[in-house]
């Protein structure tokens, strides 16, 4: 399945207050922990396992597949890693880089059947950017 209802906060500047006494590492590994959980919590998942993510991820790829928007930009990031395979694009697109992008544009299809041009410019943007500056973080 997959939560619509998920917010993704690990790229916000809410994830940190101005007081907090860390280093920029450390911010790095936190944001590096609340991805991986919003992820899971996203994919409704308890805990990262290959098989049930793949499994979750053919599942929404299932859905989403059909909406011109989103198969663009799976085909875009597919082929940059030299495959057409639409759903492997789907994955990538769950990368760091992409999630808190992607998932809102998910969200938006899935509960109104349409996606925001805005989000999908947003999106689209992302993918350009990192694919002109080298492979995207995973």
């Amino acid at each position: 399945m997959y939560n619509t209802k998920v917010a993704c906060s690990y790229n916000t500047v809410d994830v940190f207050l101005e007081t907090d006494n860390i280093t920029a590492s450390e911010m790095e590994f936190v944001r590096d922990a609340l991805y991986r959980q919003e992820l899971l919590d996203i994919l409704e998942l308890e805990e990262y396992d290959e098989e049930l993510m793949s499994a979750a991820i053919h599942d929404l790829y299932v859905r989403v597949k059909e909406c011109p928007e989103l198969r663009k930009c799976m085909l875009k990031t597919a082929k940059r890693l030299m495959t057409a395979d639409e759903e492997f694009g789907l994955l990538v697109l769950f990368a760091y880089d992409y999630m808190y992008l992607t998932h809102a544009c998910i969200c938006e299809y899935l509960e109104t059947g349409k996606i925001a041009q805005t989000s999908v410019d947003n999106l689209q943007a992302a993918i350009s950017s990192k694919f002109s500056s080298g492979l995207p973080s995973m």
